[in-house]
């Protein structure tokens, strides 16, 4: 059996394991339920693990980096640097300041933009990910107006208790 093999065979039976609870009812089922997450949990945090090594290794390996494409697969790569403790404040207020500066005409001193279009313009450089809903709130703003809501999501948080 090639390694592809057994990973499809163990996915397989994970998937007949969570399948199989559909329909069951007896007292242990919340038991298993519990116990296969963790299991799956631990093989995701394995997984993620050995591709992190795999990709490493590739990476330093002989390979040009070019764009590959299989059948079964493609790989490009893509290079960025990790930005961390950011300046927003003074970022902000720049971008905020080169704003401004383009909404007045230099020959009349009109300003040709509102405070609105401007601010608009502004997430045009900052593209905030999410919207803070409790900050929202505060303002008397109900952020589910702005957006889809789909169904209140619950996670689970599987932490291992062996320390290794």
């Amino acid at each position: 059996m090639t390694l592809r093999q057994d990973l499809d065979d163990i996915l397989d039976r994970l998937d007949m394991a969570c399948l199989d609870e559909r329909g069951a009812s007896d007292e242990d089922r919340s038991m298993r339920l519990l116990h296969l997450g963790f299991i799956l949990n631990e093989a995701k945090k394995r997984v993620s693990s050995i591709l992190k090594e795999t990709e490493a290794i590739l990476i330093n390996s002989d390979w040009d980096q070019s764009p590959y494409e299989t059948q079964l697969f493609s790989i490009e790569t893509k290079t960025g640097a990790p930005r961390k403790k950011w300046d927003h404040k003074t970022l902000a207020n720049l971008v905020a300041k080169k704003i401004t500066d383009k909404a007045i005409d230099m020959d009349t001193g009109e300003v040709l933009k509102t405070p609105q279009q401007m601010i608009q313009e502004l997430l045009i450089y900052a593209a905030p990910s999410y919207w803070r809903v409790a900050a929202l709130k505060e303002l008397g703003i109900d952020p589910d107006d702005f957006c889809e809501v789909g169904e209140p999501l619950t996670n689970l948080i599987y932490r291992s208790n062996n320390n290794e």
